[in-house]
């Protein structure tokens, strides 16, 4: 990057005499010759590999997706095609720089098995017949887990409690490795929303409550999927260093902010509104769980003078990947709201 820096004199000169004219004019010309050339080198950062992995003991095929980390906002121009027909899109949505030409393996350490995953499809091309007012015409619709994202699935391979897995990338020459135990765990036993008025000009909402009996003599770590109406909200984590033999309705927003709950869990007034939810209980490892408490503690920084720095949470993975792979057994509950007492509601 070249800077010029000129330093300019602006004066205004009233003077009467020959010699004070014939000075200024000196001056300005000295001003004016003032310029430096600087070249500033910018240092290049390399972009590294960003895993998002994870298997299940629930039916698969089971996600991987890769991206590269970049810095600033990035808005990547993808080409999708069909037959001799090209379309372009300005994706992926949420910024990312998805790695498409890797070769990604899971292997069921226990068994041996080895899955090899192939790339997610890039989407469905739709046609519309002609009609009365309009010619015929075409839309691709992007897959919500398209390769064109960085998404790749398995094909075989099934996720068992207790047991062990791998995870191996190849790309662009380099190679990552991973590891993940499986941990059991608990059946939950009922789900349950408690009705909770809200404060003077606020919204009554409804907070979900989870029992279960938990294994005592070890230490164990969770993970709460939650679908609400209005969303999904994956970053509930729980340890279980202080939980009793029997949990008896454990408020899974414990430790979250509770204006989330409040939208996500509102009380409807009246019939027809939405009223199917789940909550899944997933299996962590000690190093799970650290994963996502660093996600969620970088989420609560505000960046000001008394907040840390960020840093790179931390992961399983080597050769300078960031990212995680989880090996996670699932437990989960559907359920419905019910509605509360006709006394409780507004006239």
């Amino acid at each position: 990057m070249i800077l010029n820096i000129q330093t300019r004199i602006l004066r205004t000169i009233n003077f009467p005499t020959m010699r004070n004219l014939l000075i200024a004019f000196i001056l300005l010309i000295i001003a004016y010759s003032c310029t430096t050339d600087y070249d500033l080198q910018l240092e290049a950062t390399s972009s590294r590999l960003v895993v998002d992995a994870k298997i299940t003991n629930q039916d698969g095929p089971y996600l991987v997706r890769l991206t590269k980390s970049h810095s600033g906002s990035h808005n990547e121009l993808i080409l999708a095609s069909s037959g001799d027909t090209v379309y372009n899109y300005h994706y992926p949505f949420d910024g990312t720089k998805a790695v498409q030409d890797a070769e990604v393996f899971i292997k069921d350490m226990n068994t041996q098995f080895t899955d090899t995953l192939i790339k997610c499809p890039t989407g469905l091309l739709k046609y519309h017949e002609a009609t009365n007012n309009y010619h015929a015409w075409s839309i691709f619709e992007m897959a919500d887990t398209s390769i064109l994202m960085g998404f790749y699935k398995t094909q075989k391979i099934k996720g068992v409690a207790g047991h062990s897995y791998s995870l191996t990338i190849k790309w662009q020459g380099q190679e990552y490795h991973a590891e993940s135990y499986m941990p059991p765990v608990p059946t939950l036993d009922s789900v349950k929303l408690k009705f909770t008025t809200g404060d003077f000009g606020k919204f009554d909402y409804n907070i979900p409550l989870i029992y279960f009996k938990e294994p005592q003599n070890e230490r164990n770590y969770y993970l709460f999927i939650t679908q609400a109406p209005y969303g999904v909200w994956p970053y509930s984590i729980l340890s279980d260093e202080y939980l009793k033999e029997y949990v008896n309705g454990l408020d899974v927003c414990k430790g979250n902010s509770p204006d989330y709950w409040i939208n996500a869990y509102p009380h409807a007034n009246g019939s027809g509104g939405i009223d199917d939810y789940f909550i899944e209980m997933h299996s962590l490892t000690k190093e799970g769980y650290e994963y996502y408490k660093s996600l969620i503690q970088q989420f609560r920084t505000d960046g000001g003078s008394y907040s840390s720095s960020p840093a790179s949470p931390p992961t399983n993975l080597d050769n300078g990947a960031l990212g995680f792979f989880r090996a996670s057994a699932v437990n989960r509950v559907d359920f419905k709201r019910e509605d509360p007492p006709q006394s409780e509601w507004l006239p």
